[in-house]
């Protein structure tokens, strides 16, 4: 964890960052460099605080959310890892028949194993013909 935590703290005060810190803070805050610049101005500065504080916790529970689904998921993948086996390897059979030019998508459909219809016909015949392709690459 001091690790991550180590790894966060250097990617924020890479060059690529730092500099971009001033101005997103001070478009959240809602106030200009000039405005904030002036140490009477109290107000300006916690604004700037209070915005960046709001975006930390909002960027903290969208992460820890993301943290506990995923690893909820994990859970359940290794509870039923024997039934996620076979399933993942006949949709990467599949893929692959589909990648070859052995299976067709149309083919498959005439014989009345894949059915889809409506407007998500579209979307998912499209994501059977290039997600092989694209799984490939990444």
């Amino acid at each position: 964890m001091l690790t991550a935590f180590a790894a966060g703290i250097v990617s924020f005060l890479s060059p690529c960052v730092l500099p971009l810190v001033p101005g997103y803070v001070s478009y959240m805050a809602g106030y200009s460099l000039r405005d904030v610049r002036n140490p009477a101005d109290v107000r300006a500065k916690a604004a700037a605080l209070a915005a960046s504080l709001f975006f930390v916790l909002g960027f903290s529970t969208v992460f820890i959310a993301l943290g506990a689904s995923a690893t909820a998921l994990g859970q359940f993948l290794l509870k039923y890892r024997y039934e996620a086996n076979i399933v993942g390897g006949a949709i990467v059979i599949v893929f692959g028949l589909l990648t070859t030019g052995l299976v067709n998508i149309s083919v498959m459909i005439a014989m009345g194993l894949v059915m889809i219809t409506g407007q998500l016909s579209v979307f998912a015949l499209w994501l059977l013909k290039t997600f092989p392709v694209l799984s490939t690459i990444g």
